[in-house]
């Protein structure tokens, strides 16, 4: 394994997820896993580096006043918990099928940056069932991301978009809620999991992670327009779903 490549691909990862309030988990899972790297341990790598990301991402959007804590803090609790049950059912679960599940997860993704990427109505109920409903979802969603290292904004961003959220504080809160959901599904992967991780590659890449992730919340998202950046971003996950598929 080529711990420079690593750096380099997660700086570059870091910089451009945190424009999206993403922690780039569903690129590095399966990145991880092409560098010969079993997938259990490229599933809890991927979060931790997730976790980092949004964490260093959010430290920018809090000082901004950009992340809505009433809706943030239901939704962190429920993600949680279910980011534990995800990990706990990861290592039971042959591989081949994690892999598929990522795939799909993979296309889903794509195909909604693609053609959904404006979410065009919000839930109309009051406040509290408004957070009740996100709560509920925000499990389902922990689950699944930690099942197969994906992070999970990639369901959380929209979700808050359609709870009635404006663009930027749907990107900011997103990443406040990932970086506990991706912090308590590293922790459960490495209960419940077999696999030995490298600590030095992992050291060296959160560094990298945290650094990148600043550059993309300070100077980036105020020069690049993040449909581009999403757009081109879809088209790769296309890609890797694919060529997961083809792997198989």
């Amino acid at each position: 394994m080529d711990i420079l490549l690593i750096i380099v691909i997660t700086f570059l990862i870091a910089v451009l997820f945190s424009i999206m309030g993403l922690g780039g988990a569903i690129i590095y899972t399966p990145l991880f896993f092409w560098l010969g790297i079993p997938l259990l341990a490229a599933i809890p790598m991927a979060l931790l580096l997730n976790m980092i990301t949004t964490a260093s991402a959010s430290i920018t959007y809090l000082k901004q006043m950009l992340v809505d804590k009433k809706i943030a803090l239901p939704l962190i609790l429920t993600s949680t918990f279910g980011a534990i049950t995800g990990s706990y059912f990861a290592s039971r679960i042959e591989t081949r099928v994690l892999i598929i599940l990522l795939s799909i997860i993979l296309l889903f993704a794509a195909l909604r940056i693609l053609l959904f990427n404006n979410i065009g109505f919000m839930v109309k109920d009051g406040e509290n069932k408004k957070i009740l409903v996100g709560a509920g979802l925000a499990f389902i969603f922990g689950i699944i991301s930690s099942l197969v290292g994906i992070g999970g904004g990639t369901f959380i961003v929209p979700l808050l978009l359609i709870l009635g959220l404006e663009t930027k504080n749907a990107v900011a809160t997103s990443a406040f809620i990932i970086t506990f959901t991706s912090l308590s599904g590293f922790v459960g992967h490495l209960v419940f999991a077999t696999q030995t991780l490298d600590l030095n590659v992992l050291f060296y890449a959160g560094l990298t992670a945290f650094a990148g992730a600043q550059i993309g919340s300070k100077i980036i998202f105020k020069r690049v327009s993040p449909k581009v950046i999403s757009r081109l971003f879809a088209l790769f996950l296309l890609f890797m779903a694919a060529k997961l598929l083809y792997g198989l």
